[in-house]
């Protein structure tokens, strides 16, 4: 298997290089973590050069391209901290009204290409504890075509400058049901909604959200009702690998920053980069960041696969690549000593960014846990077998 990018994709990825130390660098992040981690004439910019509507197709207003391009502008944006809502907005929400099939949210799709419309999922709760399934938001029926949502969303990505939120609810089921899980799409002002913003370690912007007596209609569904897991299932593997790759991004910067660093801070008259146990630590670091590139092109792979054998190949790779960016990121802070945690240097955001993505869509512990349960289950499928 051929795992080097063609001309068109190396010219692509130079190009988002380029976009991202123009206009995303170290120094101007401060101003834009002010803001609400949201800059306007970024978003635009992005917008104008397709960046918004990378992976959707062109009924959607989008370039059309994969999941691929989607994890070189990840990568990019990983290596230099990009601080604003990509992520959440042009790929797990958008992934998600994609999924959904619903065609009454195609002009959504379309202005969110078009950078005028910034959708969220809220869809993580604080039971969940990675599980996709878990959701115990109720939309309770109030009429025909009409529920009452109550509930609470936690660390809702963006959701303080979201334009419309799609929320999870429980139609049908228990709790960690698959089934019976329906999507809204609301406007964040609605009555019954209460937004509480704050920041996170890594500077970015998330909100909590508590729901009391919100009045939804079928106006308001995303999808086909008990049916929003499916749609979920596909905006997460795809989130999961672009989030991966952002770590690879933000791990192989980490290191190189880190070399550079050991190359002019001196101890006994010769620089750091002499010492050969410093050597063996940087060779260490670059063997995890190749490993992890190699998880991601793992994941990518595995989209077209049946479920099972998807689920299994993206928990290897989230648990893989959460366990080498703690330790490729808490290396670098070692090497570099005190200066490494102070808010002014880079370093330090680098590993705080790794810290919230090994969180993110389930730790490296829940997807080891998650890869014991499906090898436990393939076992006792085989001894059935046998005993048949």
């Amino acid at each position: 298997m051929d795992f080097q990018l063609n001309e068109e994709q190396g010219m692509f990825k130079d190009t988002v290089r380029r976009l991202m130390d123009d206009n995303c660098s170290f120094d101007i992040r401060a101003a834009v973590i002010a803001t609400g981690s949201f800059n306007a004439a970024h978003w635009q910019l992005f917008a104008e050069q397709g960046l918004l509507g990378l992976a959707l197709p062109d009924s959607c207003d989008g370039l059309g391209y994969s999941t691929i391009e989607t994890a070189l502008v990840m990568e990019e944006m990983g290596r230099v901290l990009f601080i604003e809502p990509y992520w959440p907005i042009a790929v797990l929400a958008a992934q998600t009204l994609l999924a959904s099939r619903d065609e009454r949210h195609l002009g959504l799709l379309q202005r969110l290409s078009a950078g005028e419309l910034k959708p969220v999922l809220a869809h993580e709760e604080f039971c969940a504890r990675g599980r996709l399934s878990h959701v115990s938001t109720r939309a309770k029926s109030a009429a025909p075509g009409t529920w009452i949502l109550n509930g609470k969303k936690t660390a809702v990505i963006a959701g303080n400058i979201a334009d419309k939120l799609i929320i999870s609810a429980r139609t049908a089921g228990n709790d960690d049901d698959n089934h019976g899980i329906s999507l809204f799409l609301v406007d964040p002002s609605s009555p019954g909604l209460t937004l509480d913003p704050h920041r996170l370690v890594d500077n970015r912007w998330a909100a909590e959200i508590d729901i009391s007596g919100l009045c939804v209609t079928e106006e308001n569904l995303v999808g086909e009702l008990n049916l929003g897991f499916q749609a979920l299932e596909h905006a997460h593997a795809h989130a999961l690998v672009a989030l991966c790759a952002e770590a690879v991004g933000v791990m192989e910067q980490a290191m190189w920053i880190t070399r550079d660093y050991l190359k002019i801070r001196k101890q006994f008259g010769q620089p750091l980069s002499n010492f050969q146990s410093l050597q063996h630590r940087m060779s260490d670091m670059l063997i995890e960041v190749e490993l992890s590139r190699g998880m991601v092109h793992m994941g990518l792979a595995s989209l077209d696969l049946p479920t099972a054998e998807r689920s299994r190949a993206l928990s290897a790779m989230k648990a893989h690549i959460g366990k080498s960016g703690q330790f490729v990121c808490g290396q670098a802070i070692q090497l570099h000593g005190g200066i490494g945690v102070t808010e002014e240097y880079s370093i330090g955001h680098y590993f705080k960014r790794m810290t919230l993505i090994n969180t993110a869509l389930g730790s490296s512990m829940f997807h080891y846990e998650q890869l014991a349960a499906m090898a436990q289950h393939k076992s006792a499928k085989m001894l059935e077998a046998v005993s048949a």
